[in-house]
């Protein structure tokens, strides 16, 4: 059967689906000749690019294999091969990677480690570890693959894997070593045409061509579309990608002529060259499109393969893009307006194609991998937009612009907050959904058996072993009650798969009369090349948006800024890097405020970041350099002496999450571990195997006692603050106080940890991991982590700060003030105590915090006042006052007591005038 010829693969779905109704009549419905067919079912609609049908498919065939048992132990293996195929094809690897795992350790419990299955498994192992970049791991597979060099496909296999492995290394020149054998041992043992050989020419074709070696790589894509063609037809899967690689080298060539005029023309014809590879390659990827005109896209949700319709899209609008600097260069204004909207057109389309991918991927580690490596489309999209606004004066594409950045911005943490959502909102009944908190716990908790086992010195395989095939079991029961949701709850599958974002209109809206949002879009400049900065800045009345060009100041600056501030060795602070500081915080004031300054004055400002600025603290920032001849912070003119200051981590999520409509029976609950000095913590699950001493926080107490003067509420000190309390009594508090330790893990950041009191219990050890906050069920209105680094985390790009105040605000809390480093613990609780001062004299959340900082810069002497004293807490959230002000209170009794005197003083004139009458 010739791949992808549609009307082939309809006859076969039809003739399957025929086939299982008679094998489950004459075989039973639970059989392995009724399994296979759904399995083999499930390879046609994958075949078509209708992937959800072919894991229902396999979900089916699974659920046979499992009942029988032992003897069907092969067959699903070799199904979970299929799964493992399904998903590498969609990019998502980490799942695709549970799935060939577990199919690896059913092949090794049979021993059945000899066949072609398990050579296939192998090829994809090494597959979905290359992807991964997890290279150590996939050469060890394909030395496994190489034991069974006797087998000639295997052999073959060996060196075109080990070519592919060096290839995504970025090791040209050792991928080719493996590359050329592989093809002459081909050609040597199999002949022409042989199996895979299109494949190894492309991947050639990929070395030279990443190497810019253009006119060694074309030859090879040549031979290697022309085979794809010859073997498969001239709409599937292989074409696509090669079409991209020879649109690719024209977009890499440079033009030769000296002259302007004739270089725009030859760098035109380049472009076109491009432009016309990746139309050719939408049409191979699209079954029902045969467009040639460029103006042209197909149906996103009608192609092979989801992941490489985004890479056609992307390129295609790329070109585009430069297509229309180059007539805008010539002086072709009306055409290069054409490309322009074309790649805007382009590019969305691409972004609808993110939107079906990370709704399709079960893993959440892909989903951020996801994220991160299209974070440059997203910024593409918000640039070509602007463009066209400020070519145009048209405030739609503005306002399209706002809603790209938006959609580019934590949309992982988004997603999950709409899951959140659908629950609720969505009918999903209350057993059904303590179903699904259950096993999300469940999942969460043998991981983390598996992730402390793993950091020992000498894990032991078989609780291992046992382990991972819990989680799998458990994911896949979490995965059909998803499916669930989805098959009976309409109302949940369409707010879960919703990809609105907030409009203009409906911020300007939102936002109070003088509250100011500044948002950022930032292609970070690297290795020379500049990058830019796009701003948004938002009000009640007004959307602007301006574009400046970054240099390479703009790292260092930031480097400079923070590296200071995370300095704890206040003492040493000398001359040179008191001056660093001030030209850095001075130079990011200009970059990042100053060009709206003269708009702001009486604004409240609330911030979302893009990639390393999630990481500053504006207030820091000064709009004037100092005198740096003497060392003397209190007289710098600091942002935060001019303005309130909030952050979020998206305008969408400050407007549709950050609010919250529980109320909680109880004020204020804070927690003051104790920490007996010497006393050694294990920590080898954290750090490397290292080990060390929390110091006692001898401030913390102070601090909680401190702020319960205040506000009546209950502390748990010493002994009495566990993890166990807080989970049991957390839910119940309007305020959440935690003054403690932190552990950072910034490799894997839901392991980062809030450190409380030992206690002796089974189930909770001490260390409140991340995910187990996400598992919580919270009411309060404002958590403070007034602990180190609550605020810190690993900085994944197109998601931000991956850190532990992220768990609060998904489990329901609306606000959070939190650390960015390791605050000082005497000085911290003076300032939360000021805090919660301001706090009850009905201060927004961000105007009190301002004001306790600045407090403390009156009053502090020239040490304290080192911004790492006071800097380091920062509000991410709604900012609304948790207390009433009594203000209008006193305002409403001075009126009626000047009504009172007033009507007083009427009566005793209206008397004396009727005296005098008299």
């Amino acid at each position: 059967m010739k791949a992808y010829g549609n009307a082939n693969f309809e006859e076969a779905i039809s003739q399957f689906q025929l086939a299982i109704k008679d094998r489950e009549k004459r075989y039973g419905k639970v059989s392995k000749e009724v399994a296979n067919v759904y399995s083999n079912l499930g390879i046609t609609f994958r075949q078509v690019g209708r992937d959800k049908e072919a894991l229902e498919h396999y979900a089916s065939s699974e659920k046979i294999y499992l009942q029988l048992g032992d003897s069907a132990l092969s067959n699903l293996a070799t199904l979970y091969i299929n799964f493992g195929f399904l998903y590498i094809q969609s990019g998502d690897f980490n799942t695709a990677l549970t799935y060939l795992e577990n199919s690896k350790s059913i092949f090794e419990k049979t021993r059945q480690i000899n066949g072609p299955a398990y050579l296939t498994l192998l090829l994809n192992l090494t597959t979905a570890y290359t992807q991964l970049g997890r290279f150590d791991d996939a050469f060890k597979v394909v030395n496994e693959l190489k034991n069974h060099s006797s087998n000639v496909y295997v052999l073959l296999s060996y060196y075109e894997s080990v070519g592919f492995i060096n290839l995504r290394m970025g090791n040209y020149s050792d991928a080719l070593k493996n590359l050329f054998p592989a093809l002459e041992y081909g050609k040597n043992k199999l002949g022409e045409n042989f199996y895979h050989e299109e494949n190894i020419l492309t991947n050639i074709g990929m070395c030279y061509l990443n190497s810019e070696d253009y006119d060694k790589s074309l030859p090879y894509f040549n031979k290697s579309l022309k085979l794809a063609n010859e073997k498969f037809g001239q709409k599937n899967g292989a074409s696509p990608a090669i079409l991209v690689n020879m649109g690719m080298v024209y977009m890499g060539k440079s033009a030769k002529a000296s002259d302007i005029s004739r270089f725009l023309v030859e760098k035109k014809n380049l472009l076109s060259n491009s432009l016309d590879y990746f139309q050719r390659a939408l049409i191979a990827i699209s079954p029902d499109f045969d467009e040639k005109d460029w103006t042209q896209n197909p149906d996103i949700k009608n192609s092979f393969s989801n992941s490489q319709m985004l890479e056609i899209l992307k390129h295609k609008a790329d070109a585009l893009r430069q297509l229309a600097e180059v007539e805008t260069n010539s002086g072709e204004q009306e055409t290069a307006m054409k490309y322009l909207k074309n790649s805007l057109s382009t590019y969305e389309q691409a972004i609808e194609v993110i939107h079906l991918l990370r709704n399709g991927y079960l893993n959440q580690d892909s989903k951020l991998a996801l994220a991160e490596n299209e974070q440059s489309t997203y910024f593409e999209t918000v640039d070509v937009a602007t463009k066209l606004y400020e070519k145009t004066g048209e405030r739609h594409y503005l306002e399209q612009a706002f809603e790209v950045s938006e959609r580019g911005k934590s949309a992982t943490f988004l997603s999950a907050l709409r899951d959140l959502k659908a629950q609720k909102f969505g009918g999903i009944p209350d057993s059904l959904r303590s179903q699904e908190e259950t096993l999300k716990s469940e999942i969460a908790a043998y991981k983390a058996f598996i992730f402390n086992e793993n950091n020992k010195d000498k894990p032991d395989s078989v609780k291992l072993g046992r382990w991972q095939s819990k989680v799998y079991e458990l994911e896949q029961n979490y995965s059909d009650l998803i499916h669930l949701f989805e098959q009976n709850y309409p109302n949940y599958y369409n707010l879960k798969y919703s990809d609105d974002v907030v409009t203009v209109k409906k911020l300007q809206d939102y936002l109070k009369h003088r509250d100011a949002l500044i948002e950022y879009a930032v292609n970070e400049p690297e290795q020379g090349k500049p990058g830019e900065l796009i701003t948004f800045l938002v009000t009640s009345q007004k959307c602007e948006v301006k574009r400046q060009v970054l240099n390479d100041n703009y790292n260092k600056d930031i480097n400079t800024f923070l590296g200071f501030l995370r300095n704890p060795d206040v003492l040493n602070t000398n001359q040179k890097t008191y001056n660093a500081y001030a030209r850095s915080a001075y130079r990011l004031y200009k970059l990042l405020v100053q060009p709206s300054a003269s708009e702001l004055q009486g604004y409240r400002l609330i911030f979302i970041p893009d990639n390393k600025l999630a990481y500053l603290p504006f207030d820091g920032m000064i709009n004037s350099m100092p005198d740096t001849t003497r060392m003397d912070f209190r007289k710098w003119h600091y942002l935060i002496k001019d303005f309130p200051i909030s952050y979020s981590y998206s305008a969408t999520l400050l407007y549709q999450y950050f609010k919250s409509d529980a109320t909680a029976p109880h004020s204020l609950i804070a927690f003051a571990p104790d920490y007996v000095k010497g006393t050694t913590v294990d920590i080898n699950a954290i750090r490397d195997g290292a080990r060390e001493n929390l110091s006692p926080l001898p401030g913390a107490k102070e601090e909680v006692k401190g702020i319960t003067k205040l506000i009546s509420g209950d502390v748990f000190d010493n002994s009495k603050a566990t993890e166990s309390n807080f989970k049991k009594d957390a839910g119940n508090y309007d305020i959440l106080h935690l003054a403690m330790h932190t552990v950072l893990n910034d490799s894997l950041p839901m392991y980062s940890k809030l450190v409380f009191s030992p206690e002796s219990d089974t189930i909770n050890d001490g260390w409140l991991n991340t995910y187990e906050v996400y598992n919580m069920k919270l009411k309060a209105r404002l958590a403070v982590l007034s602990a180190c680094n609550t605020g810190s985390g690993k900085l994944r790009k197109g998601e931000g700060v991956v850190s532990l105040a992220r768990g609060f605000l998904y489990a329901g809390c609306p606000s959070i003030v939190m650390t960015l480093w390791n605050v000082e613990d005497v000085a911290s609780a003076r300032l939360m105590i000021n805090f919660y001062k301001y706090l009850l004299k009905g201060y927004s959340k961000d105007e009190a915090l301002r004001k306790a900082k600045l407090d403390h810069l009156a009053n502090a002497d020239p040490l304290k006042a080192h911004p790492y004293y006071w800097l380091g807490y920062v509000l991410i959230g709604d900012q609304t006052p948790l207390f009433s002000t009594k203000v209008p209170y006193f305002i409403g009794l001075i009126i009626v007591l000047l009504f009172v005197v007033m009507g007083e003083r009427f009566l005793v004139e209206r008397r004396r005038k009727r005296g005098m009458k008299r």
